[in-house]
């Protein structure tokens, strides 16, 4: 069985091999709520970003933004959520910025609490990857919403 340090370790070397053209770190704070969960929110946050961002090519084409979430959260800490969000576009930023806090703030659990800026190097992802603030790092990233970019 792996333990919490092998399983951070994976993950961070995972995520580094990722292909990311202008990725932006992004935190999302979320209101707690016992009849959606935060999964299915921020699902219905990334369909509405990639709809407004990427509008005919994502209803079409099916092209979605590269993804990957990491939830965070205890009994003690707002449930909030990391992510790399890539924006391939870097000639609109201010406009991915700007679809971002929309999509969020129409979101059922957005709190207004964003952050986002450019990433610059791989200290985002160690930070969201961390073990503290975590119940469990093995549950931690939202799989069900993680999205990559095509293969060769």
């Amino acid at each position: 069985m792996v333990n919490d340090l092998e399983y951070q370790k994976e993950i961070r070397d995972w995520i580094q091999d990722i292909e990311l053209s202008n990725p932006f770190a992004i935190t999302l704070t979320t209101f707690s709520n016992t009849r959606i969960s935060h999964s299915q929110n921020f699902k219905h946050f990334m369909n509405r970003l990639n709809q407004s961002y990427l509008k005919n090519s994502y209803r079409r084409y099916n092209q979605k933004l590269t993804v990957i979430p990491i939830m965070e959260g205890s009994k003690h800490i707002q449930p909030h959520i990391h992510c790399v969000i890539d924006n391939p576009y870097p000639e609109k930023d201010t406009e991915f910025v700007r679809l971002v806090r929309q999509s969020w703030s129409k979101s059922v659990l957005g709190r207004p609490m964003i952050d986002i800026q450019p990433m610059y190097d791989q200290g985002w992802i160690n930070y969201m990857t961390k073990l503290t603030s975590k119940s469990d790092i093995k549950d931690s990233v939202d799989w069900d919403n993680v999205h990559l970019p095509p293969v060769g």
